[in-house]
């Protein structure tokens, strides 16, 4: 087990927060029975995992459950939230540093977006068919969840150039 020492927790911290703004820019859509969003949190997630690898499932679950706590349109989401974009940071980070690669494997990074937006799709997929809208409102509500997977993946790739000069901010040795 990793040990939690102050420049980890900072960096989990900054990333959540992150997380929490990119989440907060949203456009809220009515579908499905409910209210639905196509947001920037899963962007930052994303590019959390670049840059702390497993450690991207404190900053999602923590940053957009935030969000969720401090919005009444959501709040009921606060506990799903939290356990689905964890599960996504986690798979994100994890799979972006297989091997060693430290999230500087283009291949890793493409799968890694992939595989932990499905962990997304799929969980609020479950969550919105037992738990709030049924079975075709939750088929509705995944196309927003496409689509902010989508943005998150065209807009993560290009930004992991960037990591060596965050590292450097940050003062990851990652």
């Amino acid at each position: 087990m990793k040990k939690y020492n102050t420049k980890r927790l900072v960096n989990i911290s900054l990333f959540a927060a992150i997380c929490f703004i990119g989440t907060w820019i949203h456009f809220p859509i009515n579908i499905g029975g409910g209210t639905s969003m196509i947001h920037l949190g899963t962007t930052a997630i994303f590019l959390a995992a670049i840059f702390l690898g497993e450690d991207a499932a404190w900053a999602g679950a923590i940053g957009c459950a935030l969000f969720d706590a401090t919005n009444p349109q959501f709040a009921a989401w606060v506990i799903p939230t939290f356990i689905l974009k964890g599960l996504t940071g986690y798979v994100a980070g994890k799979i972006a540093y297989l091997n060693n690669s430290k999230g500087k494997n283009f291949k890793f990074n493409i799968l890694a977006f992939i595989v932990a937006g499905l962990v997304s799709l799929l969980g609020y997929f479950i969550v919105n068919w037992f738990v709030f809208v049924g079975f075709y409102g939750a088929l509705l509500k995944m196309t927003t969840s496409i689509i902010t997977t989508t943005i998150a993946i065209i807009i993560s790739i290009p930004l992991v150039s960037i990591k060596p000069i965050v590292n450097k901010a940050i003062g990851n040795n990652r």
